[in-house]
């Protein structure tokens, strides 16, 4: 038979893990994140996207980029929309070479990335009164030539020498403004020699970013949109006027000699 006694150190060993012991929610699975990419190039768009394993509060999540030097590069305040972040950010076209970390803080929950910037070589193709840069990582093997452009077929023709190519192909990353040519809702449709080229595509506010593979031994380079610069940029606007006037002070010279 169980005496009082023993009762009683029976209820205190069932209650006092209770009270030394609590349970406390597992915070483990804090913070997920990711990169769309591994690597980049000047004028890429970086995408950091992630969830929260549990929101505690209304306060965002705190995202810091940091270049290979440790100097703050970019900051996000990123608000939570259920329980997922989205932040993004354009690198700039002099951003330093390396690895860059992405440090991610929501509460007392923190991840940390990193992606590689590879600065490659930049130049630049003028369209009016803007221009295309292309980037390449080493040397750039590809002249570029004149520009043509038609508003009717919404193309723009590049003539380009790849004469210098080694090897089959040589990789080029086209920073296109949408105001020279776009496709709202789409992607622009690039072509060389009269056959499609499947380039990666982002975009930003103001720009389209194309990844391409130029196959060696390429002569024309050809862009496709849904809207192109106009034809006659402000420059020949201009002679167009220039040209009236000329016209008509002719015109009533001719009637005074008259």
């Amino acid at each position: 038979m169980i005496s009082t006694k023993n009762i009683s150190i029976l209820i205190s060993l069932l209650i006092i893990p209770s009270i030394v012991l609590p349970i406390y929610a597992d915070g483990s699975s804090g913070i997920t994140a990711s990169v769309n990419k591994a690597s980049y190039q000047p004028g890429d768009k970086v995408i950091i996207s992630g969830s929260v394993g549990q929101i505690v509060n209304s306060n965002p999540v705190t995202i810091i980029v940091r270049n290979p030097m440790g100097n703050v590069y970019d900051v996000g305040q990123v608000i939570l929309l259920n329980n997922l972040f989205v932040h993004d950010f354009v690198l700039n076209d002099d951003s330093l070479g390396g690895t860059y970390t992405v440090n991610i803080k929501y509460g007392p929950s923190s991840n940390q990335l990193s992606f590689v910037l590879n600065s490659g070589v930049l130049s630049t193709i003028p369209v009016f009164d803007s221009e295309i840069k292309i980037r390449t990582n080493g040397t750039n093997v590809i002249k570029y030539g004149d520009v043509s452009v038609s508003t009717v077929d919404k193309t723009i023709k590049i003539l380009m020498d790849t004469s210098k190519i080694t090897g089959n192909s040589a990789n080029q990353e086209y920073q296109i403004p949408k105001k020279i040519v776009d496709t709202p809702g789409g992607n622009i449709v690039l072509m060389v020699n009269g056959n499609q080229i499947l380039c990666s595509q982002s975009e930003t506010d103001t720009m389209r970013i194309l990844d391409c593979v130029i196959p060696a031994n390429s002569t024309e380079l050809e862009l496709m949109g849904a809207t192109v610069i106009p034809e006659f940029g402000p420059l020949a606007g201009l002679a167009v006027l220039i040209s009236i006037i000329t016209v008509v002070v002719l015109s009533r010279v001719s009637k005074i000699h008259f």
